[in-house]
């Protein structure tokens, strides 16, 4: 079993080089490196139990050091027209009832939207979230002065 070692971790990388290539997603590359690393080992010392733990802590170190390159070098989301109403304040068009959907103008767009208490015509809200087309907004409170804060 020993002198097929080096085969065994040959296919390991030849498998785990195919599935990367089909995945494109980094899922296996790192235990590309796990089975070098056990290849090379394989050379140096029949031991199937050293080999293993090699393939294990270098596949793992390779992940602990690749993640945060990963991380930086995938692509964002980018922002949409949607997002950019996220924290603004706006102003209620048709009355919003508890469970149901009302209208209010953010910068400038009319939105459909919902509140979980009840916002009358004119009362001042703030976009909290974005559902689809629909706002999910909060009430601005009332200040001291009688001024509108959100």
């Amino acid at each position: 079993m020993q002198e097929y070692l080096s085969w065994i971790w040959l296919g390991v990388i030849v498998f785990f080089g195919l599935v990367e290539a089909f995945t494109v997603q980094l899922v296996s590359i790192w235990f590309c490196a796990g089975g070098v690393a056990a290849l090379l080992v394989s050379f140096a010392t029949p031991s199937a139990a050293v080999q293993l733990v090699v393939f294990v802590l270098v596949s793992a170190l390779a992940l602990l050091l690749s993640r945060p390159l990963a991380r930086r070098m995938r692509p964002r989301r980018p922002a949409t027209n949607a997002d950019m109403v996220l924290g603004q304040e706006g102003v209620v068009l048709r009355a919003i009832a508890p469970g149901e959907v009302g209208r209010v103008k953010v910068d400038g767009q009319d939105w459909a939207a919902r509140c979980a208490v009840a916002l009358e015509v004119g009362a001042r809200c703030k976009v909290e979230q974005i559902n689809g087309v629909t706002l999910t907004v909060t009430p601005c409170g009332v200040t001291e002065m009688e001024e509108t804060v959100c």
